[in-house]
């Protein structure tokens, strides 16, 4: 049994590899409970992503805001150990006449709030359960959030700009993919990896294939690595 499963494991590898290189389109965004426009946070407002994604730096997920935290701004004081729930009021957006779509936008989150419930949103990224992805890791050792997720600031409905496959992972941790200039200084700085693999040359170790085959490898592509 165990022979025959290795054997059908091995092959489905060149199915696996294909589907892995196949080009990647994104899909079209799907409708959210509230249009939520990155572009206008991120880009226009220059709300930095771990205001609210606040978990990104040390947890395995970056995390979804709470509505506390939305209201916080657009609600300014709705979470005073004194205020109301019951009586809270979209203070922005707003404009004359409350007519505006932003204002009916707003008022969704407002209603939330006073529901005590929290926002449904329908998820974007979602690797197979098989698969980790720490974000700590990537965001300590210098990643910028844009290099997995796109511009996020540029963007009004947000949609999974990578394919996230692993081919495309495994492609970065070889160093085949390029990252801005203070983020390879970063990441020579702090990889994990990196840093090994010079201890590893400067005590005499043989990296030689290593950097005949990947001389820009960054991390480790040890299956460990990401199935674990």
């Amino acid at each position: 049994m165990t022979r025959a499963l290795r054997l059908a494991a091995l092959a489905l590898l060149p199915v696996a590899a294909v589907a892995s290189c196949r080009p990647y389109k994104p899909s079209d965004p799907p409708r959210q409970p509230i249009a939520f426009y990155h572009n206008v946070h991120a880009g226009d407002n220059k709300i930095p992503c771990m205001y609210c994604h606040t978990t990104a730096d040390r947890s395995v997920d970056a995390g979804i805001p709470s509505v506390q935290l939305c209201v916080g701004c657009h609600v300014p004081g709705s979470s005073a150990p004194t205020a109301l729930r019951g009586q809270a009021q979209l203070a922005f957006p707003k404009v004359k006449g409350n007519d505006s779509t932003w204002f009916n936008e707003g008022q969704k989150l407002v209603n939330y709030w006073k529901n005590g419930q929290g926002i449904p949103w329908v998820r974007i990224h979602k690797l197979p359960e098989h698969a980790k992805f720490p974000h700590y890791t990537h965001v300590n050792v210098g990643l910028q959030c844009q290099t997995c997720h796109g511009e996020v600031e540029k963007m009004e409905e947000m949609y999974q700009a990578s394919s996230l496959r692993m081919g495309w992972c495994i492609s970065c941790h070889r160093g085949e993919q390029a990252l801005s200039p203070a983020e390879d200084a970063a990441v020579k700085s702090r990889s994990s990896f990196i840093q090994r693999i010079r201890r590893l040359e400067q005590a005499g170790g043989d990296v030689r294939g290593l950097r005949a085959t990947f001389p820009n490898q960054r991390a480790s592509t040890d299956c460990m690595v990401c199935h674990y």
